[in-house]
């Protein structure tokens, strides 16, 4: 049955192609609609991506409210305020200085007022000296020294860095000079700036800090390749030696001794110190400067305890290992340290270098320059068989020859402070300074820093004639 099944299908299967096989009309093939062909279509041009307008973005992500960022048809960056009523001049001015070529908020709100008018309450305000592209971070715009490692500077207080900064900046580099060392931690304890390191906000030693945005007051300077150098003056600190009496200098009864000196040696001053100086680092500083970096020397010590007996160490020691231990800060971010050394621990006796715990040799592989402090001034009549001392610049080529040879060859570089002032100086002025930057020169010098403690540079500005 199976069989007979299978032949009756295979005839009419037969049966079927002959039937078609006899069709004399052609047969239509039709074509499946999943691959049938399409027209062809015209490829349109891929439009580019729109390129991203970097420093109207950046300047929109730091508008305060009531700002708005726009570029003109001449591709101007165009800001605008929208006054409120309480809104003032200045008020605005400070919201937007960061964001502008103008140092000082006072002098962008005159050039405000110039735009505007002098009333701007319910107005919109149009605001001038834009930037035309975003700052960089502090890391990016830090400065390395120079191939020679010579930095030629001078000194200033935070004030300094107000009204006449940007003069004293352009003074600088007409005559080729290319540092300032500007204060940080000052001689009597306060922070030049808001800083938020514990112990200087506990103390008030930021209090009326002047300079209100370091980054910034660095920033005005490299745009004049001007390196700034943040001064931290260590354990010299009235007003922290009261105000966090645990950081003080103790007395053999165990409180604080009042001599205004932080213990060198003990631990919470010397972690201020450190906290500080990362906090400057992370702000864009070009170098870390160590003042006041040392014992006190002054009498009517005789009852202060330093706690070196109990723990074996020595004066030396105390201060080679604190130097030491922020020198692998610094040399961790790439920033130089210097430190400012007695003229004495270069011309001195072992008895002043002991006493004072700076020892050259140690200190001179911890650090990137020795800064001696060989003013003429300070040394007594008799010096070298001199009636007065203070009238021989040369002794800036002594005390620096003098420091390099007790330096490890190899190491720091020396650069000594020079005498810019007339204390005890009769001959002092702008020949004399001048004669100290070569004497500075001749004993082995990498470069110079001047120091006047009021900030006046006359003399210099007469003494170094401008290159550009």
């Amino acid at each position: 049955m199976r069989r007979a099944r299978t032949n009756a299908v295979a005839l009419l299967i037969a049966c079927s192609c002959t039937q078609t096989d006899v069709h004399t009309t052609p047969v239509e093939h039709v074509v499946p609609a999943s691959v049938a062909e399409e027209p062809a279509v015209a490829q349109q041009p891929t439009e580019p991506p729109a390129e991203v307008d970097v420093g109207l973005a950046w300047i929109r992500g730091k508008l305060p409210k009531g700002g708005s960022a726009e570029r003109d048809e001449s591709g101007t960056l165009i800001v605008k305020h929208e006054a409120s009523a309480k809104d003032t001049i200045y008020s605005v001015a400070k919201a937007y200085n960061d964001l502008t070529t103008v140092y000082l908020a006072a002098d962008l709100a005159t050039h405000i007022s110039k735009i505007n008018g002098a009333v701007i309450a319910n107005k919109t305000v149009v605001i001038p000296d834009i930037l035309s592209a975003p700052y960089k971070s502090p890391d990016e715009e830090r400065l390395a020294w120079p191939e020679d490692r010579a930095l030629r500077a001078i000194y200033l207080g935070g004030r300094d860095a107000l009204g006449t900064w940007e003069w004293t900046l352009d003074h600088l580099k007409a005559r080729d000079m290319n540092a300032v060392i500007l204060d940080g931690k000052a001689y009597m304890g306060e922070v030049t700036y808001p800083s938020k390191v514990d112990i200087a906000v506990k103390t008030g030693a930021i209090a009326g800090a002047p300079i209100a945005d370091l980054s910034r007051t660095i920033r005005f300077a490299h745009q004049r390749g001007i390196r700034v150098i943040m001064r931290v003056s260590c354990f010299h600190d009235p007003l922290a030696a009261v105000k966090a009496p645990e950081l003080s200098v103790r007395g053999n009864w165990g409180g604080a001794y009042p001599i205004g000196w932080l213990d060198p040696g003990g631990e919470l001053a010397q972690k201020y110190i450190v906290d500080l100086v990362e906090e400057e680092i992370a702000l864009g500083a070009d170098e870390i400067n160590l003042d006041y970096v040392r014992y006190p020397v002054q009498g009517g010590l005789g009852n202060a305890d330093f706690h070196l007996h109990d723990t074996g160490r020595t004066r030396i020691g105390a201060i080679t290992d604190f130097v030491r231990k922020v020198h692998a800060i610094t040399q961790s971010h790439k920033v130089p340290l210097s430190v400012d050394i007695f003229g004495v621990t270069a011309t001195g006796t072992r008895q002043d270098i002991e006493a004072l715990g700076q020892d050259i040799a140690l200190l001179s592989p911890n650090v990137e320059a020795l800064m001696p402090m060989v003013y003429p001034s300070h040394y007594d009549k008799g010096f070298y068989g001199w009636e007065i001392p203070g009238n021989h610049p040369e002794i800036i080529a002594i005390g620096t020859k003098a420091a390099v040879a007790k330096a490890v060859t190899g190491s720091a570089v020396v650069r000594p402070w020079l005498q810019a002032f007339m204390w005890r100086s009769p001959d002092y002025g702008p020949k004399y300074l001048a004669q100290e930057t070569i004497e500075a020169q001749n004993g082995g010098g990498a470069g110079y820093a001047m120091w006047n403690p009021g900030g006046y540079y006359g003399d210099a500005w007469n003494a170094i004639k401008p290159v550009h």
